[in-house]
């Protein structure tokens, strides 16, 4: 049986680059939906054991993850390494021209 998914509205605030942050506890697979303002071209993402102090995300040979080009109003499957970790934030590859919320879907397994 399929498990339960929960939508996650992270916000990207005016002029800023890092989303609001996801509880991903519980849950080992994401997508995310780009709203059709949204002016980046890629998505990067930050993780944390904490919730406090947040890093980029490697794989699990220690590489830097790349990132993912992105067009506005489009879905996308996220990195699978983000179920290793309770939290994670959304980071735009250029400062947004207003706050965008973006939806990301956490599904448990």
């Amino acid at each position: 049986m399929a498990g339960n998914s929960d939508q996650v509205d992270v916000t990207i605030a005016n002029g800023g680059t890092n989303s609001t942050m996801v509880n991903a506890t519980g849950y080992q697979f994401f997508s995310i939906f780009v709203p059709a303002a949204f002016t980046g071209t890629t998505l990067t993402f930050q993780v944390s054991n904490d919730g406090g102090s947040f890093v980029g995300l490697r794989d699990l040979t220690g590489t830097a993850k790349t990132a993912l080009t992105v067009a506005a109003g489009q879905a996308y499957a996220c990195p699978d390494e983000l179920k290793y970790f309770p939290y994670f934030r959304v980071v735009s590859g250029s400062a947004e021209a207003a706050a965008r919320t973006l939806s990301v879907w956490c599904k448990q397994p």
